[in-house]
């Protein structure tokens, strides 16, 4: 009986200086196979640079290095041989590239490994020889233990030409907090390379009130420094620029008026958020929160009857939360007799142990 024709499966470029394993499936034969022939070819001259037989049980084959060279196109197939010394047919050829392994690093990370502030943009660079690009890459950040807590999610690259210079920004971070970041990037011919965890440390001065200001008097040159750890959280709106009332509120009750927040601003673990508006839209999302692993919760503003007996229509919170597994769950505030235009609702959200709770009261 003739032996299957082996399946050898698609191989990412890799560094021809290191050695590399091709791997291959055979299926549908009661043959045992012994070993295995790998035959490679130069893409654009069809000419065979590599042709070996490997004695080995495992549906493995090993080139080592130095055996092809970096910046060739090849094309490889395999057969495969049983305990008669019978032969198979030769798989379908794959196509591969050979590169220089690509480098990757942090750029900016101080080398004090001192971060100064609750967040951080952390930029690095990229270079390949061989000029290969960058097609994706993300960021991930540890906590003291290695354990992941945040990550970018894949980015992008729009045009990934060495080299190319990344960046992405953590925010949150604890003042006297050891941390852990490290970068991944996958090539547009599917190599794979990561820093180290880079270890820093965040050392920043808290400020007790918003007021607070460092002050440096340089009185040899006659100003003076004024430092703050306030970061400034610039957001967008539609319509753009937003519509004021009385240069204190902004006016979101017109369909498809929004304001928010997508960079600089981060909330983690325990917290109590606050929210005051007026004159709401009933059945309306007043704020949503999210993050980059695609979790989220929304609040809405509802009127209904708070029992059957009710007679009179109730104002109430309902908070929606998608949790990162999956789980959909609502929490409901307490009923509140809905307030004229001019009085304000405020909000109390809390959240302790992943736990929500929600209050909704007149402010006055």
């Amino acid at each position: 009986m003739a032996l299957t024709t082996p399946t050898l499966l698609s191989q990412v470029a890799f560094d021809a200086t290191q050695p590399q394993t091709f791997y291959f499936n055979v299926t549908g034969t009661s043959s045992q196979i012994v070993s295995n022939q790998l035959t490679i070819r130069n893409q654009d001259t069809n000419e065979i640079v590599y042709q070996e037989k490997q004695e080995n049980f495992r549906y493995e084959h090993i080139v080592n290095a130095n055996e092809l060279t970096n910046g060739t196109y090849y094309n490889a197939v395999v057969s495969v041989f049983d305990s008669t010394g019978a032969q198979s047919s030769n798989s379908i050829p794959i196509q591969f590239w050979c590169y220089t392994t690509p480098a990757l690093q942090f750029t900016n990370i101080p080398t004090s490994g001192i971060v100064t502030n609750s967040s951080f943009n952390f930029q690095f660079t990229y270079n390949q020889t061989e000029n290969e690009p960058i097609n994706s890459y993300v960021i991930n950040l540890f906590n003291s233990s290695q354990v992941q807590i945040a990550t970018s999610g894949i980015q992008y690259a729009t045009t990934g030409t060495p080299p190319y210079n990344g960046s992405y920004i953590f925010t949150g971070f604890e003042n006297n907090t050891v941390y852990y970041v490290q970068v991944t990037g996958t090539t547009t011919e599917g190599t794979i390379i990561s820093t180290s965890l880079q270890q820093f440390t965040v050392q920043y001065t808290r400020p007790d009130l918003f007021t607070l200001v460092q002050l440096t008097n340089n009185c040899d040159e006659g100003y003076v420094t004024i430092t703050s750890n306030i970061i400034l959280i610039e957001g967008s709106s539609n319509p753009d620029p937003p519509i004021y009332i009385d240069n204190q509120e902004v006016d979101l009750t017109a369909n498809g008026s929004w304001v928010q927040w997508n960079d600089g601003f981060s909330i983690t673990g325990d917290m109590l958020a606050r929210a005051w508006f007026r004159s709401p839209n009933p059945y309306t999302t007043i704020a949503q929160f999210s993050n980059t692993s695609g979790q989220q919760f929304t609040l809405n503003f509802m009127l209904g009857y708070e029992n059957v007996e009710a007679e009179t229509m109730g104002a109430y919170m309902e908070l929606y939360v998608q949790s990162l597994t999956g789980l959909e769950y609502y929490v409901f505030s307490n009923y509140i007799a809905p307030l004229e235009d001019t009085e304000q609702y405020v909000i109390y959200l809390t959240r302790e142990n992943n736990i929500y709770s929600l209050q909704l009261l007149s402010n006055t």
